[in-house]
């Protein structure tokens, strides 16, 4: 019987596992305050996720990822933008950013951030 219980408690979590994979074109609106981060320059996002990839030290971590805050955006409540092109294999995306704050269109963005972050899918429907 106790087996039975563990099975009902896991079969939840096995059918709603699936991996979020995103793709050129999707269409993301920040629910949140502060949703998310993008960067100004695409080595600038390689770096973070390079250094999340290899786990550093928090030592390395600050050596090697660290990135200054001018090229730092965040995404707040109400913006809306668009993938539009993705750079090694699906880790770090181009986006197109819709807001009134950037003074700048075009930034990148970590798919892992996007993957932990309160972002709403916006579906077109056709």
């Amino acid at each position: 019987m106790r087996y039975f219980y563990i099975l009902l408690l896991l079969i939840p979590l096995l059918t709603n596992a699936s991996e979020k994979n995103f793709k050129e074109g999707d269409e993301f609106q920040a629910n949140k305050f502060e949703a998310i981060a993008v960067y100004l320059y695409k080595a600038d996002a390689s770096r973070v996720n390079t250094a999340r990839d290899f786990s550093f030290s928090l030592n390395d971590f600050l050596n090697h990822a660290t990135v200054d805050t001018r090229d730092i955006f965040k995404i707040r409540k109400g913006d809306t933008f668009t993938l539009t092109k993705s750079f090694r294999n699906g880790d770090i995306f181009e986006v197109n950013l819709k807001s009134q704050r950037a003074k700048r269109e075009k930034y990148f963005v970590l798919s892992e951030d996007l993957k932990n972050s309160s972002l709403e899918l916006i579906v077109k429907e056709s």
